[in-house]
């Protein structure tokens, strides 16, 4: 081991406490060195993961997945072959949906950032359902059309789960 300090040394002879301390810390430092015989052992001491931070890590994973699917199903229809109004508006829908996969994506990753991103998905995704039922009412389009809109109320939802534990004021200890 390193060299003690002789007040040091001389506390460890005397103390019995310290020196239990000191047997346990090396045994624990052994033991992380050297290979485990069984493996299973090792599991019953460490401690389960906490329930809450499994949540918070599979909120994360599915905001990620959505984010993909926008990302994926409209990267495609900023580049729609034609011209004209109908284009040009499906063009800028899907620069917009890509955009907010963007987003999720990155909240994903930093979900420290989730409570800032809230205002803007919400008003954006509350702009498009409002867009969607007016459609449906007039007929433009049809619910199974609309219904790929779901995504965005998902990660909308996903988002506002992550904003309510990652903003200011709240518990940060199962970020990352």
């Amino acid at each position: 081991g390193r060299p003690v300090a002789p007040a040091v040394a001389a506390h460890l002879d005397s103390c019995s406490a310290c020196q239990r301390w000191k047997e346990a810390s090396h045994q624990l430092r052994r033991s992380t060195l050297r290979p485990v015989a069984d493996p299973a052992a090792v599991e019953v001491h460490l401690p389960a993961m906490p329930r809450r931070f499994v949540f918070y890590r599979s909120v994360r994973i599915a905001l990620a997945w959505a984010a993909v699917l926008l990302i994926v199903w409209n990267v495609v229809d900023m580049f729609a072959a034609g011209s004209g109004p109908a284009i040009h508006l499906e063009r800028h829908q899907a620069a917009f949906d890509v955009a907010l996969g963007m987003a999720f994506l990155f909240v994903a990753w930093r979900p420290d950032r989730a409570y800032g991103m809230v205002p803007f998905a919400a008003a954006f995704t509350f702009a498009l359902s409002i867009s969607a039922i007016i459609d449906l009412a007039n007929g433009a389009s049809t619910l199974l059309r609309e219904s790929a809109h779901l995504i965005e109320l998902a990660g909308l939802a996903l988002l506002w789960m992550l904003g309510a534990s990652a903003g200011p004021g709240r518990n940060r200890s199962v970020s990352g």
